[in-house]
């Protein structure tokens, strides 16, 4: 019997995004349909449904320490600062964060548009909520007012590191 010959496997680029909340989760996977066509590497989106950063950061850690991701995200609101223990906790369990400026998501997506942000959280999201096509909850609820063209031709830093991120372009 000849032996059979082992075919190497190419490993394919993983990538983790954690999104502070459901809302956050919906936008990251509005934009991962966007731009995760055929990038090289698979992209997984979740939610880690609140709390302190301290808390979102040693909630992700544990609960993605053992799966291979070459790369992890967090993506935080500045509405509750993030202290330097956080961000070096983050460091250490090489973890990048993402600030979502001003105030939140929904501040920064308001900027996207050219809009003013209010200066809380709950004023943010009843300026912002009203203008999607359905619950800020749900992907398909941002592809009307974030359509690609204007995710593209934002300059907010946070945006244009999403889309390289998920797009596989350092």
């Amino acid at each position: 019997m000849a032996k059979r010959k082992k075919l190497h496997s190419v490993k394919r680029a993983t990538l983790i995004v954690v999104g502070e909340g459901a809302h956050a989760k919906a936008f990251l996977n509005h934009m991962k349909r966007l731009y995760d066509g055929e990038t090289g590497q698979a992209v997984k989106v979740d939610s880690a449904d609140g709390g302190s950063p301290g808390n979102i950061i040693q909630t992700t850690n544990r609960k993605y320490k053992h799966a291979d991701y070459d790369r992890r995200f967090i993506l935080l609101d500045e509405d509750v600062a993030i202290q330097q223990q956080d961000r070096d906790k983050a460091r250490k369990f090489k973890i990048e964060l993402i600030i979502s400026t001003p105030v939140c998501l929904e501040g920064m997506l308001l900027e996207v548009l050219g809009q003013r942000s209010p200066d809380t959280n709950d004023a943010c999201k009843k300026s912002l909520h009203p203008s999607l096509s359905g619950p800020p909850t749900r992907r398909d609820s941002y592809a009307k007012l974030f359509p690609k063209q204007v995710l593209d031709d934002t300059q907010k830093e946070q945006i244009v590191l999403l889309r390289k991120t998920i797009s596989n372009r350092r």
